[in-house]
């Protein structure tokens, strides 16, 4: 019997998770027509589609799926039939999902969310729950673009029983590119943008009351991409919009202060780590060096030169002696394939053993206690993740999201490959580490054309 959400293809009887835009017949990428309007099953591929008109007609590159116009909704199926009215703003990827057994022996599929698709949101795991909110969601041959929506709701899964629920109402507008902390009480976001304009508000989300409260105004003008750590008593926040001045900010006070001056020009997006005792600040786009601050004594010290270039979006982790960085790009000609590891209390850098991966940037990484785990991202034009749909979806997009990954050992400075997963590849997902597993949720696929992804999967090494 078919699992919840689960269909079987009636001409090849094989799990599936697609259906005719037409008729509602399951489909699997075997008997799948890709048409200009999505999907369709033989019998209604060689009809011509409806007349429809998009805000995307003015544009050379066709796309899937379609930005809506205002309060219009595109109605939609569930793939069972029953008539569903999308509440979400733009038109989510396609859930193609693994299936029960599609993973194997370490990956599997996480019961469906509430939520709409989406990326680069705020995200933190509490030692029970991935609490997730905001972040971008958009879709179309022009996505990702400033005038995407951003979006202002949030969720939260809790592994043991694999099931979500609904965040209550944040005080707090839609955004992406939030500095976000997790206290041990409260997630703390503050900043980041709507694409159209940065922000400089913030507000406390308890997971225990459900509750939301509004920070403190912060001395920091308004910015994304901030650094952001939590120290075990403030949330240090350093740079973003290639400002050069941080703030702490106290939640058992509901209080800010202005930090020392740091020794770093002014950027966007750098690599962070709390390493104890100091925040640790490296690259940032084209920037190659780093200092880290002392918040006991309010005083940065410029960090060793780091023996890879520059750069943001990589996979990064704190092993507990170690910063791991790996992969990311600098905004303009790089796209990486290498790493590095950084310990503070030695002040030295040390190159990690090329990774059995291609170039990319945005993957996911997380820390298991052994391991850093890196999956997705985006790699250079042309790459795509060699999917099943690959056949039967043509790309028309320079975004290239992958859909393999690799575990990097730093005691023994080796990297093995992840097991394979039908899953679309993905960058920007939402990732943590729940104690046994890899949460993997949400990002930016392409399917014909970029979309926001609204379903995930757990790996268990």
């Amino acid at each position: 019997m078919d699992g919840p959400g689960e269909l079987t293809c009636t001409r090849h009887l094989r799990p599936t998770r697609i259906t005719c835009v037409t008729c509602d017949t399951p489909i699997c990428p075997e008997c799948a027509i890709r048409t200009e309007v999505g999907l369709k099953c033989p019998e209604h591929a060689s009809k011509p589609p409806a007349p429809t008109r998009s805000r995307w007609s003015t544009f050379a590159i066709p796309v899937v799926f379609l930005l809506l116009l205002g309060l219009a909704q595109l109605v939609r199926t569930t793939g069972r039939g029953d008539p569903e009215t999308p509440r979400c703003p733009t038109e989510t990827a396609p859930d193609v999902g693994i299936g029960p057994a599609g993973g194997g022996t370490h990956w599997r599929e996480m019961s469906p969310s509430s939520l709409c698709g989406r990326y680069d949101a705020s995200v933190a795991w509490t030692g029970r729950e991935l609490l997730i909110w905001g972040g971008e969601s958009c879709a179309g041959a022009s996505c990702p673009n400033d005038r995407a929506p951003h979006l202002a709701d949030g969720a939260a899964y809790n592994a043991a029983n694999d099931a979500w629920r609904k965040l209550a109402t944040a005080p707090l507008s839609g955004r992406e590119a939030a500095a976000t902390v997790w206290t041990g009480t409260e997630m703390l976001v503050w900043g980041g943008t709507t694409g159209q304009a940065l922000l400089a508000d913030g507000a406390a989300y308890n997971p225990a009351e459900d509750t939301w409260r509004a920070l403190a105004g912060s001395p920091l003008s308004p910015r994304n991409g901030a650094g952001a750590v939590w120290t075990g008593r403030e949330m240090v926040i350093w740079g973003g919009s290639d400002t050069d001045d941080g703030a702490a900010y106290d939640p058992a006070a509901d209080r800010w202060r202005s930090i020392a001056r740091a020794p770093l020009q002014g950027r966007t997006a750098p690599v962070v780590a709390w390493s104890g005792r100091e925040m640790v600040v490296w690259a940032g786009n084209e920037f190659d060096d780093g200092a880290a601050y002392d918040p006991a004594a309010d005083r940065w010290r410029m960090i060793a030169a780091s023996p890879v270039q520059g750069r943001s979006r990589a996979a990064t982790v704190w092993t507990g002696r170690e910063l791991l960085v790996w992969g990311g790009d600098n905004g303009s000609d790089l796209i990486a394939d290498d790493g590095a590891a950084y310990d503070p209390a030695t002040d030295r850098w040390r190159l990690l053993t090329p990774a059995p991966l291609g170039a990319r940037t945005a993957p996911a990484g997380v820390w298991t206690g052994r391991e850093m785990v890196v999956w997705g991202g985006i790699g250079l034009p042309g790459a795509g993740d060699n999917s099943p749909l690959d056949t039967i979806i043509e790309r028309r997009t320079l975004i290239s999201p992958v859909a393999d990954g690799a575990a990097y050992d730093p005691a023994s400075d080796r990297w093995r490959s992840l097991e394979p997963v039908p899953l679309l590849g993905r960058g920007f997902p939402i990732a943590a580490w729940d104690g046994q597993s890899m949460i993997l949720w949400g990002g930016l696929v392409v399917v014909s054309s970029p979309a926001s992804a609204s379903e995930g999967v757990r790996y268990t090494p």
